[in-house]
C-alpha cells in the first residue's frame, strides 16, 4: 500500500472505526439500566503516576488531559474511571507484579460493569505501563481467561506501550517495537479494528529494536514518551482526535452533551 493510501486509510479508520466499533456497527443501544452509564471509559495511568490507594474517580497523570474535558462535557453519560494499581518500576513492587495487579484490577472492574450493565459501551485507554495493562486485558479477553468478553470492548487505545507490536493496528508508522516485546498479534483479530497502538516517534519505550535495561529503567521520563497529547495524527493533535472519537461514541448512546 502506498504512503498516500495508508494515510487515507488511517483517516477513514479514525473517522469511522476508532473507539466506535460497537456503537456504529450494531443496532442502536437500548437505554442503560439504572446506575449504569451510557459509556464507560477506563483509563490506566503510566509508571509512577498512580498507586493502588488512588481514588478511581480522580484523574491522574498524562491521561487527565484527555479525560477531564470529556468528563466535563458529558457529565453522567460518560463514566471515567481510573484504575488503581502500583504503577511502579521497582518500588513498591517490581514491574511485572505491578502490571499484573493493574490488569487484574481492570479486568475485574470492567468485567463487573459488563455483567451488571449489558447496554453500557465499554472503552479502554492506557498510557505507558498503563498501555501494557490495557494490552494484557484485551489479550486475556480474547483467550477467555477473564470475565470481560472481547465483544464488550468497544474500543481500546494504547499509548507508548512497552509491549507494542508494529504489525498490529498502529495509528502512526513508527519504526521499532516495544522494549519488552509484543504479545501475539493474531489475538487482536477478533476486535476487527477496535484496538489500536500509538507510538510517538523516538519514544524509547515503544520504538526500540532491543531489550535494553537502561532504556527500560529510564525511558519512562523521556520527553518523547510524554509527548502524546501533542503527537499529530494526520495534522491533528492525538488527544483532539481521541476526544472526537469518544464524543462520537457518547453521542451515539445519548441525546447530546450537557451544557
Amino acid at each position: 500500500m502506498s504512503d498516500v493510501a495508508g494515510a487515507a486509510g488511517r483517516r477513514l479508520l479514525l473517522g469511522l472505526v476508532l473507539l466506535l466499533g460497537a456503537g456504529f456497527l450494531t443496532a442502536p443501544l437500548a437505554t442503560a439500566a439504572p446506575a449504569c452509564p451510557a459509556v464507560a471509559l477506563f483509563a490506566v495511568a503510566g509508571t509512577n503516576e498512580t498507586s493502588e490507594a488512588a481514588d478511581p474517580a480522580r484523574s491522574v497523570g498524562l491521561l487527565a488531559g484527555l479525560t477531564d474535558p470529556l468528563a466535563r462535557r458529558w457529565g453522567e453519560d460518560l463514566s471515567v474511571r481510573y484504575v488503581p494499581y502500583p504503577a511502579s518500576f521497582d518500588r513498591p513492587v517490581f514491574y511485572p507484579f505491578s502490571e499484573g495487579r493493574g490488569a487484574e484490577r481492570l479486568a475485574r472492574d470492567a468485567g463487573d460493569l459488563a455483567a451488571r450493565c449489558p447496554d453500557t459501551t465499554i472503552t479502554l485507554v492506557g498510557f505507558s505501563q498503563g498501555a501494557d495493562v490495557v494490552s494484557d486485558v484485551v489479550h486475556r479477553a480474547t483467550n477467555g481467561t477473564i470475565a470481560l468478553p472481547p465483544d464488550r470492548i468497544a474500543g481500546a487505545v494504547m499509548l507508548g506501550s512497552p509491549r507494542r507490536d508494529p504489525r498490529a493496528p498502529n495509528l502512526l508508522d513508527t519504526p521499532g517495537r516495544g522494549v519488552l516485546g509484543p504479545r501475539p498479534t493474531r489475538e487482536l483479530d477478533v476486535y476487527d479494528g477496535r484496538v489500536y497502538e500509538v507510538c510517538a516517534p523516538g519514544d524509547p519505550i515503544c520504538a526500540t529494536e532491543n531489550l535494553d535495561v537502561t532504556v527500560f529503567r529510564d525511558g519512562w521520563a523521556s520527553g518523547a514518551h510524554r509527548s502524546y497529547p501533542t503527537v499529530r495524527i494526520d495534522g491533528a493533535p492525538l488527544f483532539t482526535v481521541l476526544e472526537r472519537a469518544v464524543d462520537a461514541v457518547v453521542a451515539r448512546a445519548t441525546t447530546g452533551p450537557v451544557s
